[in-house]
């Protein structure tokens, strides 16, 4: 089939952020199916790179945006800030405007047999584009269980924080239900967001729980336990849950465990640490190391002793705790970092939502490594089966099979 993919980046090898990865698999997939794939994203800098080194699609179009008036950047970045503030599940004004007006795509789409739309917040341009192809959401993450966690967590009822947080989620009620009801399939990575996504659409939405394919290469491993090894985190930090998730672990968590193990070894592996993470790291760099970018996490994995989640917002699935569990590592997290994962199936060596808590696991599995790291390979198996690249594939496969109309 003709299948037209609307995204906000082209994927390539080595983009550093876990929906790029997924997104560079899924294309790949569609095209080993036999699709023909024409990636549509906005013109960057960074998507013009991309498209130099990507072979995802078979085609890439890339639509032009109008660039601010001279004089005029500053306002226009800061009016793109209070977009992604108060709107988090639309695309900014000005790609909208541009994908609207944009002769190559409304060419693109016409003659499209499925229109799939990468992330919620790209879902949106569905509502406002005409088109007689199948329209298909894949909904990395749902943007509603954030914005409630953000004004769960925004502080007194009447305070700034709380009123944006509460507009915010008024916004984000109304556009998610238009963008799940304007499309005849929604992808999820779990049942859980597979539910949220039934809440956010009133029940009215057809919803498909497609496992991200994260085995892969490192399917059947199971690594020994490394003789001294690092506790590990990994994220790109860019996003502001890896960022705070971080500095939690560097003010909370590092010297509950230092005081019980001086010379434990954290590891912040990712592309674009802040500052205020180097800064901190900076006053024990014996321990602590802030990595920035790196090509591959590999050796990272490899010497880890286990691989700490302790994010306390975000939505989706993590999908850094389903890397860490198919290849046999133990697994420190928060309940949000496993949740859409862990089932009775399915477990993790230990779950904490307290600072307190998630050092007492951390120590638990540096007290008895072999102990953390058998339980961690009696899941292996049944991990890389759930997040096999074969259950990928055939998910995948029989969600965009033709229709009898389309055949």
């Amino acid at each position: 089939m003709r299948i037209v993919s609307i995204a906000p980046v082209v994927p390539y090898d080595g983009i550093p952020h876990a929906g790029g990865q997924y997104y560079l698999r899924h294309l790949r997939a569609l095209r080993a199916d036999g699709h023909e794939v024409t990636l549509v994203a906005p013109d960057s800098a960074e998507n013009r790179a991309a498209r130099a080194v990507s072979s995802a699609a078979s085609a890439v179009v890339l639509v032009p945006l109008t660039p601010p008036a001279r004089g005029l950047s500053r306002g226009a970045a800061w009016f793109d800030r209070q977009q992604l503030r108060f709107f988090p599940a639309r695309p900014l004004r000005r790609v909208r405007r541009a994908f609207a007006r944009s002769a190559r795509v409304r060419e693109s789409v016409s003659a499209a047999d499925v229109v799939e739309f990468q992330w919620t917040e790209t879902g949106w341009l569905a509502t406002r584009m005409p088109a007689s192809a199948r329209r298909i959401v894949i909904a990395h993450d749902v943007v509603l269980q954030n914005a409630e966690r953000f004004l769960a967590a925004s502080g007194p009822p009447w305070g700034p924080r709380a009123l944006v947080s509460r507009a915010r989620l008024i916004t984000v009620r109304r556009d998610e239900r238009r963008i799940y009801t304007a499309v005849d399939t929604v992808l999820v990575f779990s049942a859980k967001d597979a539910a949220l996504v039934q809440r956010a659409a009133h029940g009215s939405a057809v919803v498909r729980v497609v496992r991200p394919p994260l085995a892969g290469s490192i399917e059947g491993e199971t690594a020994a336990a490394p003789e001294g090894g690092t506790i590990l985190f990994v994220g790109a930090f860019d996003r502001s849950v890896n960022a705070d998730a971080a500095l939690w672990t560097l003010r909370e968590i590092v010297p509950r465990v230092q005081r019980r193990y001086p010379d434990a070894r954290f590891v912040f592996a990712g592309a674009n640490p802040t500052d205020e993470m180097r800064r901190e790291a900076g006053r024990s760099p014996g321990t602590l190391t802030v990595t920035g970018r790196v090509d591959s996490l590999d050796e990272h994995y490899s010497v880890a002793a286990l691989v700490l989640v302790p994010l306390r917002s975000g939505a989706g699935l993590k999908f850094k705790t389903v890397d860490a569990m198919v290849r046999g590592i133990p697994v420190v997290s928060t309940s949000i970092g496993v949740e859409g994962i862990v089932d009775d199936t399915l477990s993790v060596f230990a779950v904490a939502d307290d600072a307190e808590g998630l050092a007492d696991g951390i120590c638990a599995a540096l007290d008895d490594p072999a102990a953390a790291r058998g339980q961690a390979r009696a899941v292996q198996p049944a991990a890389a089966r759930e997040f096999s690249v074969e259950h990928f594939r055939r998910t995948l496969a029989d969600v965009y099979r033709p229709s009898p109309l389309e055949s």
